[in-house]
């Protein structure tokens, strides 16, 4: 395994939610011994997918309605730095807080920078947006079979180091997740809606908002550690380079997913299942590291040392 801290903080209720999303009405349905050892290959004959048509009308939208080109050598090149950050991250857990001047982890995000700009610049978010649903409830039902049924999101999560046990414990987080996803509304939304003293004019595609938001979280890690390392234990530090991990996973599937695009190698259906997956997990993944690291409660924190 290239990274030395696997996402798969998923209970055993998480799990059974998940299972129920999709229909299938126990773990021992698929033939494991626990819950635990479900995976996405398990699901695959288990589970009817009844959106393929929509998926296929979607990701058409999203692929005709681009702005610009995709630069598929940009994509392979700043793709592979995403996966050396991933593979990096085991070496940044090991460094434990970052001393003042270091950048530990925001040197992880450079390459997934300048994947992120060149498809604002192609209207790659804004089509994605455009042409995407909300997470309601339905769309992240039909999205997680969809999932299920997409080979090459296990694959694309292979190539950077997760495992079947992790890739399904992304899949089950967005589906517990399900309510905090729901605020994330698409600027559409806030145009017909419109929301006091904000001006969807400069509020950005929400799934620019996903990736953005994951990176810029990374990157403001170094200033939060070193600046509350004495209320920190190595379980939080663990916690919050799984969900670096996870973030990072997400944006390179959601790269992944572009870079296919651009080389006409990816379906209209596996095309919006990868665009809103990766958009879920990055959201999902952010708002753990919320909860994991940085809005700690009394109860989480290092003991207290010294006097009263």
């Amino acid at each position: 395994m290239q990274g030395e801290q696997p996402y798969s903080r998923i209970s055993d209720e998480e799990r059974r939610k998940f299972l129920k999303v999709l229909g299938v009405a126990s773990a021992a349905a698929t033939g494991g011994s626990a819950i635990d050892d479900v995976t996405l290959g398990d699901l695959r004959d288990l589970v009817a997918v009844e959106s393929a048509g929509e998926f296929a009308r979607r990701g058409e939208a999203i692929r005709n309605d681009l702005s610009g080109s995709l630069d598929a050598e940009l994509l392979a090149t700043e793709m592979a730095g995403v996966a050396d950050a991933i593979a990096d991250l085991s070496a940044v857990r090991a460094a434990g807080v970052p001393d003042r001047g270091e950048e530990l982890y925001a040197e992880l995000t450079t390459p997934a920078w300048r994947i992120d700009d060149h498809l604002t610049e192609v209207g790659f978010y804004a089509s994605a947006e455009a042409n995407l649903p909300r997470f309601t409830s339905e769309h992240i039902e039909r999205m997680t079979k969809q999932l299920v049924h997409t080979a090459s999101l296990a694959e694309t999560l292979s190539e950077v180091g997760f495992g079947e046990h992790e890739q399904t414990a992304l899949v089950a987080n967005v589906v517990s997740q399900a309510d905090r996803l729901a605020l994330w509304e698409p600027t559409w939304v806030l145009e017909e809606a419109p929301v006091e003293e904000v001006n969807p004019d400069y509020v950005s595609p929400l799934q620019k908002r996903a990736a953005s938001g994951a990176l810029l979280w990374i990157d403001g890690l170094d200033k939060h550690l070193r600046q509350n390392q004495v209320l920190l234990t190595d379980e939080l530090l663990d916690d919050g380079i799984a969900d670096v991990r996870a973030m990072l996973g997400g944006f390179y599937l959601l790269s992944a997913a572009a870079d296919r695009l651009g080389r006409g190698e990816i379906s209209d259906e596996e095309l919006t299942a990868l665009v809103s997956g990766s958009t879920a997990m990055l959201i999902a993944s952010q708002t753990d590291l919320q909860y994991d690291l940085v809005r700690i409660t009394d109860e989480m924190r290092a003991p207290r040392t010294g006097g009263d």
